[in-house]
């Protein structure tokens, strides 16, 4: 057996009898990758948040928002790419009452849907307005709705064909023609259509065409505000950059705290067990070996921590309520195992480079000693 075998021998014999050490010592690690993890995870929930909220072409776009009690109120050439979309705050009364908000959609619907547990809506359920829904999947646990289940809006009866993630949409959609059978006899719809334009030129002439017709189908619509697709996109950028810096200062904190406390851990290990590594070095084995060694170990105990934290990290955000905001998906597991390896790295470093001096007096020693029966 050659010394590095030997060496790693010793590391899985050291493990068989200190167990519970080790284990304090994954549990240790665990608590510190897990904050790093969930900011991680946060920031990924922000990106899927700006894609859910951006389309291609975007800038070549404008957006007009006004209130209304008239469905169906623009007609453009078909030539003209536009979509509608309708909001509302519907109190639902076999659930205390509680505000949910509703948004009904049309088959030329611009922006992309969620991850959806079920099925979306089809062509001729958009066109034809079915009674169909999708729900946030937060509503449907709170309430234990279930796909195929009937919920009442107004004097309407939806069926629930699909369940939505949380962090992109609050609330339900519905068709965009089905809310307008839902609502049609009510004051205070918003709504909001994104429409195309050929170039800036038609621009302005294509925002009166909208506006006027609005105002014709009902003089008393409130126009609200009207964006054009290339701030819309830029605003979503700005967020996205802001929510990166908050989140990447978080977590510089955390993985900050982390190898503090990691080191502390491992330097008070390295101190109990630094004799046998000058000894090691005495009979043979080289710096490099130590290391590798040294590396290996603090890399089996962080891999056991960072499965840990991936099968825990869901159950604790559910226990917090922040499954919304919290995304683990392949490229989290990813950026965390590397988070993980470079900690490692480094880690063992500072613990070689700590433990160095010490061990080279011993190794002195040991020769001294060995010197007169050789």
């Amino acid at each position: 057996m050659d010394r590095v075998n030997y060496l790693f021998y010793q590391l899985f014999l050291k493990i068989k009898y200190e167990k519970r050490r080790y284990f304090l010592y994954v549990l240790s690690f665990y608590v510190g990758l897990l904050l790093p993890t969930c900011c991680i995870a946060n920031t990924r929930s922000v990106e899927q948040v700006i894609y859910y909220t951006t389309f291609k072409g975007m800038e070549d776009s404008f957006q007009v928002d006004w209130l209304s009690r008239t469905f169906n109120t623009i007609k453009l050439d078909k030539e003209i790419s536009y979509s509608i979309s309708a909001f509302y705050e519907e109190s639902f009364p076999e659930w205390e009452n509680q505000y949910v908000s509703i948004k009904g959609i049309d088959e030329s619907y611009f922006y992309p849907l969620p991850k959806i547990e079920g099925r979306t809506f089809s062509k001729n359920e958009l066109q034809e307005g079915k009674d169909v829904c999708l729900m946030n999947k937060q509503y449907a646990r709170m309430h234990a709705c279930e796909i195929g289940d009937m919920i009442q809006i107004r004097d309407k009866r939806l069926k629930v064909i699909g369940l939505i993630d949380n962090s992109v949409y609050s609330g339900m959609i519905i068709p965009y023609q089905t809310m307008l059978n839902v609502y049609k006899e009510e004051k205070d719809i918003q709504f909001s259509g994104t429409f195309f334009c050929e170039n800036e030129l038609q621009k302005q002439k294509r925002i009166d065409e909208v506006i006027e017709q609005i105002k014709e189908k009902d003089n008393h619509a409130d126009i609200l505000g009207v964006t054009e697709g290339e701030e819309l996109y830029k605003n979503a950028l700005y967020t996205k950059i802001q929510w990166r810096i908050v989140r990447g200062m978080c977590a510089l904190v955390a993985i900050l705290f982390f190898m503090i406390n990691e080191t502390i851990v491992l330097m008070a290990k390295a101190k109990k067990e630094r004799k046998i590594m000058g000894i090691n070095l005495a009979l043979g084995a080289t710096e490099r070996d130590i290391k590798y060694c040294l590396f290996f170990e603090t890399l089996l105990v962080t891999l056991l921590a960072v499965f840990l934290v991936m099968i825990t990290l869901r159950p604790l955000a559910k226990l917090a309520s922040l499954e919304h905001i919290i995304i683990l998906d392949s490229m989290v597991i990813v950026e965390t195992v590397i988070l993980a390896v470079w900690a490692c790295e480094i880690l063992t470093w500072i613990i070689v480079s700590r433990i160095n001096e010490y061990s080279n007096a011993i190794v002195h020693a040991f020769q001294r000693f060995r010197a007169p029966f050789s």
